[in-house]
């Protein structure tokens, strides 16, 4: 848009450090970190739908519900205490987080072990 009215022509003629220059880079920079907020929201928001038919299942398009993983968790035998602990462990698996990574998968692998100890010793 700015270059078909002339504005970088006109720009490209001022001096780099000029005060109408650095006025126009701080607001493109301005503008283009509220776009990139926009955007990484939206990124957010869609993954998080996402994850959540993956969890809860969901009807596609022929009309057919896909079972989730808490249906597939149901019909193993583990109760709703169960599931939330596999739900837990299972967005620890998901979401990875660089600076707690192994914290992370140490409690993953401790949430799904009691929930299956759990599960175990309810079904003997």
């Amino acid at each position: 848009m700015m270059r078909q009215q002339g504005i970088l022509k006109y720009l490209s003629k001022l001096p780099y450090l000029g005060e109408v220059r650095s006025k126009i880079r701080l607001q493109n920079l301005e503008q283009g970190r509220k776009i990139h907020q926009q955007n990484v929201d939206a990124n957010d928001a869609r993954n998080a739908a996402r994850l959540e038919q993956i969890l809860e299942g969901y009807t596609n398009q022929d009309g057919v519900k896909v079972p989730g993983l808490k249906d597939n968790w149901k019909e193993q035998g583990y109760n709703n205490k169960e599931i939330d602990m596999l739900e837990e462990a299972w967005s620890l698996s998901v979401i990875k987080d660089k600076e707690t990574y192994q914290a992370d998968k140490k409690k993953r692998r401790a949430l799904q072990k009691e929930a299956k100890a759990s599960r175990d010793a309810r079904q003997k």
